[in-house]
């Protein structure tokens, strides 16, 4: 069973459309033969993303996305950790919708749980023709703003 939670800690202003969230995890766990996951989407702001690189990672850089897997080898009960105020940056920084950038963002958080990593070009390169594979998988509205 795949159980996704999605908690705004960031502002009120955030419409989210959690069915439709629940729907792309789904698809993209499902098209990585992964059918048991629990997966809670915490959505913050870019101080609390990069306290929590500064803990775990030993890095002060800011990041759009961090991704924990709290499960046993092979077994997805994770928590990703989004940074609203970087997405909305990088929309406009990569000239592309917030809608968009968080659907990217969301997606590279799964691909993280999956096992996926992003330290070499090569590694960053293959995410990046994941998450666009999956961008397609999506063609409703996941978040906005009031």
């Amino acid at each position: 069973m795949i159980s996704i939670s999605i908690h705004n800690d960031f502002n009120e202003n955030l419409l989210l459309k959690q069915n439709a969230i629940k729907e792309l995890c789904s698809k993209v766990l499902n098209s990585e033969n992964c059918n048991d996951a629990k997966v809670d989407f915490i959505l913050k702001d870019k101080k609390f993303l990069n306290s929590l690189k500064k803990q775990y990672f030993n890095m002060d850089v800011y990041t759009d996305v961090i991704a924990f897997n709290l499960g046993d080898k092979g077994v997805i009960d994770g928590e990703i950790y989004i940074s609203i105020d970087d997405v909305l940056e990088n929309s406009k920084l990569f000239s592309k919708t917030f809608n968009d950038e968080f659907s990217r963002v969301v997606i590279h958080g799964l691909l993280h749980l999956l096992g996926y990593d992003d330290k070499t070009k090569k590694e960053k390169d293959n995410m990046t023709l994941l998450e666009e594979k999956y961008l397609l998988l999506s063609n409703i509205v996941l978040i906005s703003i009031k």
